[in-house]
């Protein structure tokens, strides 16, 4: 008899190990016989939730519904698993070696039967080697083996095939997913992973207004940090949501309702911004908050007197999104004083970088004539300040001639020393002042007028406000009896010029500034009359290099002031009005000798050419247009064809040439640029001439750019000869100055008459389209837009 051991081995030899591949390849497939119905019908719960994945339906739900259908899904197939699979083993050894034997036909089981023990005989030499050599001979005969498919049993457990429609579904539903198969399948699985089906999202960021950045859009899907301004305002709008969504913002949370929810929260520090709607997250961004840096501030020169007693500060300031304010703090040096803080007026309503010079009179201040520490201090549109390194000076003060106006002055100052005791002393002197008025105050009648008022004011006031109201008055009534109101003229200039350049800086109304203007014009002829009732003494001889500057050059630099304000070039107007006002301040009346370097007979000249040129440039353009027409055969034939454009091309040259001998009469170089445009005529003349109209608007176009730097360069000449010269480094606009004046190099463009008038006529358009409210509002905020930016 023989026992039957599963755990007894094959013998040894390559016969044993093609056996056990065999034997194990039957029992991988008996496994798969048991466990494939067994997955049947989880696989089909499954594949049915995947398809409907693939075709995008959960995402069209609520996620609560959502989440019960997953739920009752995983349910379902978990509990189909547990019952299918209870009582299920994997196939031993002996299983697949009987598999084996039916697969290859092999009778009296050989391959079973190999395992079995030597039951009688086991210990006996003899008796083991006939029983192994037994063993051996019949695995040699055993022969071919072979394996055969596997044989499920689902169609038992499936008997209507269901189980090819859900694969038909799944097959289809990759079709419609085509590359976001992938995406379908985590959104349908994984809350979170998906992009919220009918759920929109909007978001977007706006910086502060005083950064002048444009708004940033937020992408969902953008991985990347997002750096914004500190402050920064984030907006969130979403459409289509069941409920309201949530928000990872502290002190934030969505408002609304009917499927709207809205947003907004300022952004102070760095965040991680999530927003979930539906169960799933919708929007997720990394935000970097960049801190607003305070501005810097530094004098670019030491603070310095002009001519007239005021106070030049020439200062540079920066900030990264724009200096706002500038304020001078000036305090007396080592005593205690209230602080006088200065506001400098900038060219600019909000720069990143600032150069550029003030000038403030200072010398109606009780500091006058006091050392003084002087700081700077540089504001930004969020409020943060930077200060300078406090500079010490000596405030200008002002020499009084004219003995009333010199007493007048020593009471003011005796009043604004705060001593209550000495307040009766100064009104007995004014008393005492205004005694006998028939025979001191004979054709000064507002004089004596107003000291009783001043006197009576004092007599009766209560509160420091009334003080100061008469140290107003004593300092009207002294500068107007001094040197024939030149120092009010000069004080209400600078007024009206720091006026005038904070409109411009601000974008005012165009009628705001030609209405300043006018008014700086009047004043200006105020002044000059004043300093003409005023030389200096005949023996002052000139100063070393001074220029003469003319009526013409002050009414040629305004009108430049007022073409470049209505043509929208309003920071270039602001710098040449800051040009006038540093000529102005170092102005002194001559006895028309003309003792300067420079020549009237010149100035006439440059501005002679200049309007010359800018005629020429007019003709030069309209000679382009009939070019062009001729070219597109479109011409008038009243302009005689192209040897009637050739002909007018030739007047044309002629009249330049003109120009240039006129400043060759005055010994004045004419620009280069005038002699290329000659060239260029002469080329635009042969061309027509020949029929060539390509050739000769293009040459006539290189005429018109010629004329135009040349108008240019000679504007840049007349300009530089204003003022005085001497003072070496820069002038208040930050300009290298040279022996002969301001150098007006690349750094100032100047814009030639034509591009001014142009822009004058498209501005006049602009403002009388926009005035037509009948056109459609798109127009209307497209022209508003264009608007504002002058």
């Amino acid at each position: 008899m023989t026992r039957l051991s599963p755990a007894t081995e094959f013998p040894p030899g390559s016969e044993a190990g093609r056996l056990d591949a065999f034997i194990a390849g039957e029992r991988a497939i008996l496994a798969w016989e048991r466990v494939w119905p067994a997955l049947w019908p989880a696989s089909a719960i499954v594949g049915l939730f995947a398809a409907a994945a693939l075709f995008g339906l959960p995402a069209l739900l609520p996620w609560p519904l959502h989440a019960l259908i997953l739920a009752a899904v995983i349910t379902a197939t978990g509990l189909s698993l547990y019952f299918a699979c209870e009582g299920l083993r994997w196939p031993g050894r002996v299983e697949g070696a009987r598999r084996l034997e039916r697969d290859s036909t092999l009778a009296h089981r050989p391959i079973s039967e190999s395992a079995d023990a030597l039951a009688a005989g086991r210990g006996d030499p003899w008796a083991e080697a006939l029983w192994n050599a037994h063993l051996r001979r019949r695995l040699a005969d055993i022969g071919h083996l072979r394996l055969s498919w596997p044989r499920s049993a689902l169609p038992q457990r499936d008997p209507r095939a269901l189980r090819f429609v859900v694969l038909l579904l799944v097959a289809m539903g990759l079709l419609v997913a085509g590359a976001d198969w992938s995406r379908r399948l985590l959104a349908a699985f994984g809350p979170g992973a998906g992009d919220g089906g009918a759920i929109g999202l909007d978001a977007w960021i706006d910086p502060p207004p005083y950064t002048g950045e444009a708004p940033i859009y937020l992408t969902p899907g953008d991985t990347h940090p997002i750096a914004v301004p500190t402050g920064s305002l984030i907006n969130l709008r979403i459409h289509g949501a069941g409920h309201a969504p949530s928000l990872s913002l502290d002190n934030a949370s969505f408002e609304g309702g009917r499927g709207e929810y809205a947003s907004t929260a300022r952004l102070d520090a760095d965040t991680h911004l999530r927003v979930r709607a539906g169960g799933r997250t919708i929007g997720d961004w990394e935000l970097r908050a960049l801190a607003d840096q305070k501005p810097v501030i530094a004098f670019a020169a030491p603070p310095a007197r002009t001519e007239h007693d005021a106070l030049k500060l020439a200062f540079t300031a920066g900030d990264d999104y724009g200096v706002t304010a500038v304020k001078a703090i000036i305090r007396p040096h080592g005593r205690y004083g209230k602080p006088l803080v200065v506001d400098l007026a900038l060219d600019a309503a909000s720069a990143k970088t600032i150069s550029q010079t003030s000038f403030r009179d200072l010398t109606a201040h009780p500091y006058a004539g006091l050392d003084v520490d002087i700081v700077l201090q540089a504001v930004d549109g969020a409020g943060q300040s930077g200060f300078s390194r406090a500079a010490r000076f000596t405030l200008p003060a002002r020499v009084f001639t004219n003995p009333l106006a010199r007493a007048l002055i020593e009471q003011r100052q005796v009043l604004g020393t705060g001593d209550v005791r000495l307040r009766p002393r100064v009104a007995n002197m004014l008393e005492a002042l205004s005694i006998a008025p028939q025979r001191f105050y004979q054709g000064q009648l507002g004089v004596y007028l107003a000291l009783r008022a001043a006197y009576w004011t004092l007599n009766n006031a209560s509160h420091d406000e009334d003080y100061a109201q008469v140290q107003d008055m004593l300092w009207q009534i002294a500068t107007g009896l001094e040197r024939g109101g030149l120092l009010s003229a000069a004080e209400q200039l600078r007024r009206l010029q720091q006026m005038l350049s904070q409109a411009l800086a601000q974008g005012a109304p165009q009628e705001v500034i030609d209405s300043l203007l006018q008014r700086y014009r009047e004043a200006l002829q105020h002044y000059l009359q004043a300093l003409a009732q005023n030389p200096p003494d005949a023996g002052t001889p000139p100063a070393p290099g001074a220029k003469v500057l003319s009526q013409q050059d002050l009414d040629t630099l305004l009108k430049a002031i007022e073409q470049m304000a209505q043509s929208g070039a309003r920071g270039q107007a602001a710098q040449m009005l800051a040009l006038l006002q540093s000529l102005l301040e170092n102005l002194h009346m001559t006895n028309g000798s003309g003792s300067g370097s420079g020549s009237s007979p010149g100035d006439k000249a440059l501005s002679d050419a200049i309007q010359g040129l800018g005629d020429l440039m007019g003709k030069e353009r309209a000679l382009l247009d009939k070019t062009f027409r001729q070219q597109q055969g479109k011409a008038d034939p009243r302009d005689g064809g192209p040897k009637g454009l050739a002909e007018s091309q030739r007047q044309l040259h002629d009249q330049l040439n003109k120009v240039l001998g006129g400043l060759g009469a005055q010994k004045q170089e004419a620009p280069k640029a005038l002699g290329e445009a000659g060239k260029a005529m002469g080329q635009a003349q042969g061309a027509l001439g020949a029929q060539d109209m390509p050739n000769a608007g293009s040459a006539e176009k290189d005429a018109l750019d010629a004329m135009r730097k040349g108008a240019s360069d000679l504007a840049k000449t007349l300009m530089g000869r204003g003022g005085q010269a001497g003072q070496q480094g820069t002038d208040p606009l930050g300009r290298a100055q040279g022996r002969n004046g301001a150098d007006f190099g690349a750094n100032v463009k100047v814009p030639p008459v034509s591009d001014l008038q142009r822009a004058r006529e498209i501005l006049k358009e602009l403002r009388r389209r926009a005035a037509e409210r009948g056109r459609p509002q798109q127009e209307l905020d497209y022209i508003d837009r264009l608007l504002k930016q002058f």
